[in-house]
């Protein structure tokens, strides 16, 4: 009995409230209001019609202008360039149609709800043309960015320095640019933006070229260049030259060339293969790798790698050769000093000079001595760098190399 009460007075609380509440959709949107207890983004519209809830969420969301600023410079981004919109009409419909359902029953007990237990909020999805945005912003860029100008130098035949200095970049930061305007648009808070950008400092500085003002070594060798192999040297040694390596960096003769094929301009010469001379693409390149490691030797480069031929050199006494063969040995070395060093080849009358150039503090009195013995059927050479003080007393003695050659 008691639970047969309990179902006809809640019978009775719903048939009230459909009878209030009422049951049909009217045509007219705009004049009708909008269920109480529903908000858009916290704001209370219940109650307002369509014009009334829009006039009052426009009090708070409305697309404004986003203005960039940067060095006494602005840019407006208009929200119709980006097709910006927060979408307030399609958050209105959404609150109406949120008890206007085509199913009565569930339209009661969403009203029933919002009497009894509170509000239904709302949330503005603002969205925008991604793509527009993206142009709008490379237009900013193309007026800030600067490209870095790095520090440069070409050192002619005749020695002269010709040194270009270095300028800084300038690069708007797109990413955080863009991120912070979706951010703005996201929460619907526009306000005006300090344009992101990056200076671009260059790697290579004025300061870093002014320091290459004399040479640490230089070494010298002769060729025919009247044939093939002559013509190798020639291409080799341009390929090789007028490089600037920053401190603590890699030279790689092998990078520096190339494959030593006819695409690159090489001919086919004589090789030492297997201890005997045969024809080979690229014949000669070992004697600009040879001259160039003399340089080396001779300005202080730390020797990374380096390789001795099965033969003894014409052009080199033994222990001071640098076989090479591209993608299997190679010479390398690594510039020990806090200041850049350039190469600098010269061919030129049947001659190769390597000069490696560098800073004036950085300049060792050296000199390069070997010691030959004989075991069995090799001639073993050892090849040392000896340093020496102003008085010319020995400081240090390093090994670089241990070379062996077969006996003829």
């Amino acid at each position: 009995m008691l639970r047969y009460r309990k179902l006809s007075f809640l019978l009775c609380i719903l048939l009230c409230i459909t009878f209030l509440l009422g049951m049909n959709k009217p045509e007219n949107m705009e004049g009708k209001k909008i269920f109480k207890n529903i908000s858009v983004e916290n704001i209370d519209i219940g109650g307002l019609t369509y014009k009334e809830a829009l006039k009052e969420i426009n009090k708070y969301y409305k697309e404004k202008d986003i203005i960039i600023n940067y060095d006494g410079k602005s840019w407006t981004l208009r929200p119709d360039e980006i097709e910006l919109s927060y979408n307030i009409e399609k958050a209105l419909s959404e609150a109406y149609d949120y008890t206007e359902t085509e199913n009565r029953f569930e339209n009661i007990k969403r009203k029933t709800g919002l009497i009894f237990k509170g509000n239904h909020n709302i949330e503005l999805k603002a969205t925008y043309n991604e793509t527009k945005l993206s142009n709008f912003i490379e237009n900013i860029c193309k007026e800030i960015d600067i490209s870095v100008t790095q520090a440069s130098v070409e050192i002619k035949d005749s020695g002269e320095i010709i040194r270009t200095p270095s300028k800084e970049g300038k690069e708007v930061q797109k990413i955080k640019l863009k991120e912070d305007i979706y951010n703005m648009i996201c929460d619907k808070k526009i306000k005006s933006l300090n344009l992101p950008v990056k200076i671009v400092n260059p790697t290579i500085t004025t300061e870093d070229i002014q320091s290459i003002n004399t040479v640490l070594g230089q070494f010298s060798t002769s060729f025919n260049e009247h044939n093939s192999r002559g013509s190798n040297i020639h291409v080799a040694g341009k390929s090789t030259s007028d490089k600037l390596i920053m401190p603590y960096e890699m030279f790689s003769y092998n990078k520096a060339t190339g494959a030593r094929n006819w695409v690159n301009g090489y001919k086919s010469a004589k090789v030492i293969i297997g201890g005997k001379y045969v024809n080979g693409e690229g014949g000669g390149v070992c004697q600009v790798s040879t001259t160039i490691y003399n340089a080396a030797l001779l300005s202080g480069m730390r020797i990374e790698e380096v390789h001795n031929h099965t033969m003894p050199s014409r052009y080199v006494p033994r222990g001071r050769d640098a076989a090479v063969s591209y993608g299997y040995t190679d010479f390398k070395f690594k510039n020990p000093y806090s200041h850049p060093i350039y190469i600098k080849n010269i061919v030129s009358n049947g001659a190769i000079t390597s000069k490696i150039y560098g800073c004036s503090q950085d300049r060792e009195k050296l000199y390069i001595k070997t010691e030959e013995k004989i075991e069995k059927t090799h001639i073993v050479v050892k090849t040392y760098r000896v340093y020496l003080d102003e008085e010319n007393n020995k400081i240090r003695e390093e090994l670089i190399a241990t070379s062996k050659y077969k006996l003829k």
